[in-house]
């Protein structure tokens, strides 16, 4: 259900007296953006792994203002609002306001655990399939060809991206949540030919399990992995 609510980008509703807020999936440009208030929040990753609720109230009774300027980042959606300080300001002082330190302890460890990417991709075997890409590429005999770049986020996502699915740039940081982005950079279907040698380096043999998502054959096979 967390990986469904990640692919339709659900957000977190709450509601302030009469006025109903979300907190929504953030893009990469919003992730870029709320770093470095994150990083000064100092969060003890340890207290925060086995309980991320006593650490999240620690860090709203000693950093108010910075978890509600988070929180106030979150609650917006589109860039226009998302740069205009004098709407961050003020739903950062409304949240001040009207938010006691427990309803924004609740609301912080959700927006700081929402959508881990990386359960996923253990949950969906992605990380062994990484393994396995990895395994390939140091036998696979390039025939002299040289790549350049991937240096940074610009080759390796939004340049990837761009190409692959014809976005332009501002959806790529803006209109997209990070998660989604994320995840589709890294379950894309890739197809690399093996010589028999290079398939015997690098330990892959013929008979692991690879199922067709594209064929109709195998529609119910799809659905069953699905429900499970």
């Amino acid at each position: 259900m967390n990986i469904a609510d990640t692919v339709i980008e659900k957000p977190i509703c709450f509601k302030i007296g009469n006025r109903r807020f979300f907190l929504y999936p953030p893009t990469l440009g919003k992730t870029y953006l709320l770093a470095r208030l994150i990083k000064s929040l100092e969060v003890n990753e340890k207290i925060m792994s086995y309980n991320p609720y006593m650490e999240a109230l620690r860090l709203c009774e000693e950093k108010k203002s910075a978890v509600c300027r988070i929180l106030a980042y979150h609650s917006l959606l589109k860039k226009r609002d998302i740069i205009d300080e004098g709407k961050v300001k003020s739903r950062q002082l409304l949240f001040e306001k009207s938010l006691d330190d427990k309803e924004l302890a609740t609301m912080l460890v959700l927006v700081l655990s929402n959508e881990d990417t990386n359960a996923y991709m253990q949950y969906l075997g992605i990380d062994k399939d990484r393994e396995k890409r990895q395994r390939v590429s140091s036998v696979k005999k390039q025939s002299g060809s040289i790549t350049f770049g991937g240096k940074s986020i610009y080759g390796t996502m939004i340049d990837f991206a761009c190409q692959r699915y014809g976005w332009t740039m501002e959806y790529v940081v803006w209109g997209i949540s990070y998660a989604n982005l994320k995840m589709l950079m890294a379950d894309a279907l890739t197809s690399v030919y093996l010589s028999e040698e290079e398939r015997k380096n690098s330990g892959i043999s013929d008979d692991e399990d690879v199922i067709d998502a594209g064929s109709p054959e195998n529609i119910g096979l799809m659905r069953e992995i699905i429900n499970e």
